[in-house]
């Protein structure tokens, strides 16, 4: 009986172990060398958007919405016809993880944005 219980405690303990070890990796902001390679890679996304016109680019900030293992996000937006349109890049160290349209709770809204040119 102990050994069962032993064998269970180990197994179920695996899984935790591996998140808590990718939790407490750090993933410092990105500094100002690593934010050009981002921006720059981001530029390229979103100019390959046919219907997205006059892209503008966020500081990096937080990953407000919790919605991956990124600690940092940058937000984009640019026209689309008469529609703003927003999208999140959820970034690892200095690439670019992973993006998306943005949803409410990545806070896109509330960032500051500048032309892409101005960004950098």
């Amino acid at each position: 009986m102990i050994k069962l219980l032993l064998a269970a405690a180990l197994l179920s303990g695996c899984t935790f172990f591996f998140d808590v070890q990718d939790s407490v990796q750090p993933d410092p902001e990105p500094d100002s060398r690593q934010q050009k390679v981002i921006f720059d890679r981001i530029q390229q996304i979103t100019q390959s958007m046919k219907d997205i016109t006059r892209s503008e680019i966020s500081d990096v900030g937080p990953n407000e919405a919790q919605s991956g293992p990124e600690k940092w996000t940058v937000c984009s937006r640019g026209s689309s016809g008469s529609e703003l349109r927003y999208f999140t890049f959820f970034l690892k160290g200095e690439t670019v993880a992973n993006w998306r349209p943005a949803v409410i709770n990545d806070k896109c809204e509330t960032r500051n944005f500048s032309p892409f040119e101005r960004s950098r």
